[in-house]
C-alpha cells in the first residue's frame, strides 16, 4: 500500500518545490497541502500568524488521510503546536537539516538566501533544537534593498532559482565565510534553494545539506521504522480544534490589505508573485522563504 506524504507549503504554484522525484523511494507518494494563507513573515506577529496556518493544513491533512507531514519550510512553522495535535509522524525541514548537520560534525553554518532582517526565524529554529549551538553562524546572501526588489524580471531571487553563475558566486561566498569561522557542513537556509543545492554541494569545501530532501527522508525514515514524534501521554492524541483553527485562518485572510507582489513565496518563471501578501509600509519585507 502507498503512503501518503503530505508536504505542508505556502499558497501558488508548486512548481520547483517539494523534493525531486528520485527522492522519494517506492511505495511512498508526496502530495502538496497548501496552507490558507499568505506566508506572512515580516515579523514576529506575523510568525505567529504563518505557525497557525500551517498547524491548520497540518489537522487538514490528518482528516485526508495521509501518512505523514513534512513542513516545507526551515523555519518549521507551528512544528511543537502540529506534533501536539495529530497523531502522524511529523518532521520538520528545518530540524532535519539541522540533526543532519549535526551527524557530519561538531560545528555547521545556515547560509540563506534571505537578508538579515529574517534572523528571528533562524534565531527560533536554533534556540528550539538543542543541536542548534553547534551553529557557529547564519550568513545571509542577499540585502533588504535587494527584497524591495524580488519580483523584478531579473532579481537575485531569480538569479538564484535559476543557477546563474553571479549568484551562484555569492552565496559559495557566504558558505566558505561560514567554513572559516568553523563549519564543517552548511545547511540551505530555505527551501526555496533546493533546486540549485546540487550546484553548490558540487563547489563547496564541506558538505551542502538540502533541508528539502533532510525532511522529507527523515519523514519516510520514521514511516519504514514504524516510529511516530513523541507526545505527552496526558494530552489528547489529536486535536479537537479543527474548526476553530480553520475559522482563525478565514478571518486571517479576510483581513488582509489590498495585495500586492508578494516577497516571501516562490515566485514563477515570469517573475510573478505566488500568492497574495497584506502592504507592511513602515516594516521591510523578509522571509524564510517557502519552501519557506
Amino acid at each position: 500500500m502507498i503512503k501518503r506524504i503530505a508536504y505542508l507549503t505556502s499558497p501558488g504554484p508548486t512548481d520547483r518545490r517539494g523534493v525531486a522525484p528520485g527522492i522519494v523511494t517506492p511505495g511512498f507518494q508526496m502530495e502538496f497541502v497548501q496552507i490558507g494563507t499568505p506566508t506572512l513573515v515580516n515579523d514576529p506577529a506575523d510568525l505567529m500568524i504563518t505557525d497557525l496556518a500551517y498547524v491548520e493544513a497540518a489537522m487538514r491533512a490528518q482528516r485526508q488521510g495521509f501518512d505523514g507531514i513534512v513542513i516545507g519550510a526551515v523555519a518549521d512553522y507551528g512544528l511543537c503546536t502540529i506534533r501536539a495535535s495529530v497523531d502522524i509522524p511529523v518532521f520538520g525541514c528545518g530540524q532535519a537539516g539541522l540533526l543532519t548537520a549535526a551527524g557530519i560534525g561538531d560545528k555547521f553554518g545556515i547560509v540563506t538566501i534571505w537578508p538579515e532582517t529574517t534572523a528571528f526565524t533562524y534565531d527560533r529554529i536554533l534556540r528550539d533544537n538543542p543541536v542548534g549551538r553547534q551553529c557557529v553562524s547564519v550568513r545571509y546572501v542577499s540585502t533588504v534593498a535587494e527584497q524591495a526588489e524580488i519580483a523584478d524580471e531579473d532579481g537575485f531571487y531569480q538569479q538564484m532559482q535559476a543557477g546563474r553563475e553571479g549568484m551562484m558566486l555569492r552565496i559559495l561566498a557566504e558558505i566558505e565565510a561560514a567554513v572559516a569561522e568553523g563549519a564543517q557542513s552548511i545547511v540551505l537556509g530555505c527551501n526555496c534553494m533546493s533546486p540549485v543545492a546540487s550546484i553548490l554541494a558540487a563547489r563547496s569545501s564541506v558538505p551542502v545539506i538540502d533541508p528539502t530532501a533532510a525532511g522529507y527522508r527523515s519523514l519516510e525514515s520514521m514511516l519504514l521504522l514504524g516510529l511516530t514524534h513523541a507526545k505527552d501521554p496526558r494530552l489528547p492524541a489529536v486535536s479537537e480544534r479543527g474548526p476553530a483553527f480553520a475559522e482563525a485562518v478565514a478571518a486571517v485572510v479576510g483581513t488582509l490589505d489590498e495585495p500586492e507582489e508578494c516577497p516571501v513565496c516562490v515566485l514563477d518563471e515570469y517573475g510573478n508573485a505566488s500568492c497574495e501578501a497584506p502592504s507592511h509600509e513602515a516594516a521591510p519585507t523578509s522571509a524564510d522563504g517557502t519552501a519557506q
